[in-house]
C-alpha cells in the first residue's frame, strides 16, 4: 500500500480555499463544513477516552485552520451510530461491528481504519487468572463470562463467533453472562474474581500485549491474567464519515482524512494516537476490509 503523507501546512493551504466556499448559500446546503463534530467509542471510562480524544481535536484544528472540532464520547457502542444518524456527529471513531452496522443502515462510510503493533487487524482473546484452572474453551462448562457490549467487535461478536465455530452454545456453556461496559471492566472483572473469564481486545497472539497490558500497569498483576484462545483477525477499528455530511462538505473530509493520515509523520501525533486507543497510525480504508466482520456477525445471528 503505498503511504500517503500530508503536511500541515498543504492541509492548511487546501483549507483556504475551501473556507470561502463553506457559505450558507452554497451548494453544501444546511451542513456546517467548519464545525466538525466528531465522536469517539468508549473503549474504556468515557472520562478518561475524553481526555485523550480532545488533543487529537486540537491537533486537527491546527492542522486545519479556520475549522472548530468538537469532541464527545458515546455512552455506549450504538450511541455513536444513533447520534450519526440524527446528525449530531460527523464523524465517528466507529469500532468494526459499529461501522458494518452503520454502513448496513446507510448512515456511514469509512475513511480509516487503525494499525497496532502486528497490523490493521487485532484479535478478541479469552483472558482468565493465571491460576484457573481452565486450559481450553471446552473446559469452560459452567463458568461465569464477562462480554464487553453487544455491539464490540472483540469483546462480543468475534468471541462468540470461535465459540459457535468450537462447536459451543455460550448460551449452554456459561451459568452466567454479564457485559462489563468496557474492555478496561472485563479486565478487572477477571482480575478480581467477579467472572472466570472475559471476552476483551489482544494485540498479538503472543499473550504479552491486550487490554491487560494496557489498563493494568502493575507487571504484578499483568502476571495474573492469561489468555486461553484467540480469535480470527478483526480488521481495524474505524474513523467514519456520515454519509450526508460527506456528499455537502466533501472538501471538508478530505482535509480531515489527510490530516488524520498526517499523524504518522511525527512522534507527537503518533503518541495522540497511542493515547486514545493504543493505536500506532492509521491507513486508509475500505468497506470490503470488513467483509469478515459481515460472516461473524451472520454466524452469531444464527445462534
Amino acid at each position: 500500500m503505498k503511504r500517503v503523507f500530508v503536511t500541515i501546512a498543504a492541509v492548511t493551504a487546501a483549507f483556504t480555499a475551501l473556507a470561502a466556499a463553506t457559505t450558507p448559500s452554497n451548494a453544501q446546503g444546511a451542513e456546517n463544513c467548519k464545525v466538525i463534530r466528531m465522536g469517539f467509542n468508549p473503549a474504556q471510562d468515557a472520562t478518561k477516552v475524553l481526555a485523550s480524544a480532545k488533543p487529537i481535536a486540537n491537533y486537527l484544528e491546527e492542522a486545519i485552520r479556520g475549522v472548530e472540532v468538537k469532541a464527545t464520547v458515546a455512552q455506549d457502542y450504538r450511541g455513536l451510530i444513533e447520534a450519526m444518524r440524527s446528525g449530531q456527529l460527523d464523524f465517528a471513531w466507529l469500532n468494526p461491528v459499529g461501522y458494518v452496522d452503520a454502513a448496513k443502515e446507510n448512515i456511514a462510510n469509512v475513511l480509516l481504519k487503525s494499525s497496532r503493533e502486528a497490523g490493521p487487524y487485532y484479535w478478541s482473546a479469552f483472558i482468565v487468572r493465571a491460576d484457573s484452572r481452565f486450559r481450553k474453551l471446552s473446559d469452560l462448562q459452567g463458568a461465569s463470562i464477562a462480554w464487553v457490549d453487544p455491539n464490540s467487535a472483540a469483546g462480543y461478536t468475534f468471541p462468540k463467533a470461535t465459540l459457535i465455530s468450537a462447536g459451543l452454545d455460550a448460551d449452554k456453556l456459561f451459568s452466567k453472562q454479564v457485559f462489563a461496559g468496557g474492555h478496561d471492566a472485563v479486565v478487572y472483572s477477571v482480575l478480581n474474581g467477579t467472572v472466570d473469564v472475559g471476552a476483551t481486545f489482544a494485540n498479538n497472539t503472543k499473550g504479552t500485549s491486550g487490554s491487560w497490558t494496557q489498563y493494568l500497569t502493575d507487571p504484578a498483576q499483568q502476571a495474573r491474567i492469561r489468555v486461553l484462545a484467540y480469535s480470527k483477525p478483526i480488521p481495524g477499528d474505524t474513523v467514519s464519515v456520515r454519509k450526508t455530511y460527506q456528499s455537502s462538505c466533501k472538501d471538508s473530509v478530505t482535509l480531515v482524512q489527510n490530516a488524520l493520515l498526517n499523524m504518522r509523520s511525527k512522534p507527537e501525533y503518533r503518541k495522540l494516537l497511542r493515547d486514545l486507543y493504543r493505536i500506532e497510525y492509521l491507513v486508509p480504508a475500505k468497506d470490503s476490509d470488513y467483509d469478515i466482520v459481515r460472516q461473524a456477525q451472520a454466524a452469531v445471528a444464527k445462534k
